[in-house]
């Protein structure tokens, strides 16, 4: 099978970290099944860390990390002043929808790399025209 990128969601990160999360395994075999190369922001890591916290799981920070550094599928991508200023487009062009600002550069970031396929349950997703692949 041809390899595909896949977006990589906090909510994707979190379950792919988080053995007790209900995407867990899903997550775990989405490259396999896949043939997929995941793709994570620096504002992504940024939001998990924070959601690891507020979980009292902040011990998994560490395997976070090693997850990003030692991963051969997890390409890292910068959210620089070219995306930021697209996430900006985002959020004021759908400024009735709830979307976060890292949901915005998530999408300014697909967007620019062509990738439809989220690792997510996020909604948002499906409302910014993405397709989230954990959805249930």
């Amino acid at each position: 099978m041809a390899e595909k990128s896949v977006f990589l969601d906090t909510g994707g990160l979190y379950a792919w970290i988080n053995r007790s999360d209900p995407w867990h395994q899903a997550m775990c075999d989405l490259p396999k099944a896949k043939g997929c190369r995941l793709i994570l922001t620096d504002y992504i890591v940024d939001e998990a860390c924070t959601l690891f916290v507020a979980r009292k799981i902040s011990h998994q920070r560490q395997r976070l990390f090693q997850l990003i550094d030692h991963s051969k599928i997890v390409n890292f991508t910068w959210i620089g002043p070219d995306l930021f200023a697209k996430a900006r487009e985002w959020m004021l062009q759908y400024d009735d929808q709830p979307f976060s600002f890292t949901d915005c550069t998530s999408f300014a970031c697909m967007k620019s790399l062509g990738i439809t396929l989220a690792a997510t349950a996020d909604r948002h997703f499906q409302t910014a025209g993405f397709e989230p692949l954990f959805l249930g």
